[in-house]
């Protein structure tokens, strides 16, 4: 199918777009659904850029939040691509606009000169289609921050994606702020 992408700051965002995105989210994630999600009450890094698909028509169907920190990996400084709120209209699901997204997304981690690896937290159902984009299963230790208390991530499951250095599979990473 065809579509138009872009890659925006969420702060250049208009109005309209913003009105756009709260529509998408509204119809991706319905209140039952929000009020109802395990993850409510967490604090979660707002998004930096963010990755737009629109229909050949114009319809945003299709969204993916970009976050660039520095985290700490093993005890050494590293930078990090997060991607997260990937969300994708039900009407449009299946016809690869989230995939476009995550491939733009992880394109923009390469354009950035000290990008080490991506990162992105996604429900255990999810595993398999974040596989078959290139993303892989960590299974170490993520540490997070949650309304400034440390502790461990244990509400999904967390992968990473190769972009400078090799995508960590074990050992502990601590992203120094809320997941995204």
């Amino acid at each position: 199918m065809s579509m138009l992408m872009t890659l925006r700051r969420l702060a250049d965002l208009a109005d309209g777009e913003r009105v756009e995105l709260a529509t998408l989210s509204r119809a991706v994630y319905p209140p039952e659904v929000a009020e109802s999600w395990p993850g409510r009450h967490m604090e979660w890094s707002a998004h930096e850029w963010c990755v737009l698909v629109r229909t050949t028509e114009g319809a945003l169907v299709s969204y993916a939040g970009i976050v660039l920190r520095w985290a700490r990996r093993e005890g050494m400084s590293v930078r990090v691509g997060g991607i997260g709120g990937v969300k994708t209209h039900p009407s449009a699901r299946r016809l690869g606009f989230a995939s476009a997204a995550m491939r733009r997304a992880v394109e923009f981690f390469g354009e950035q000169t000290d990008v080490a690896f991506g990162l992105l937290v996604c429900e255990p159902r999810l595993i398999g289609y974040y596989g078959s984009l290139g993303w892989q299963e960590f299974i170490g230790r993520l540490l997070v921050t949650q309304h400034g208390e440390p502790g461990e991530f244990t509400l999904n499951r967390v992968m990473a994606y190769s972009v400078r250095e090799a995508a960590p599979s074990s050992g502990t990473i601590d992203l120094l702020g809320p997941p995204w």
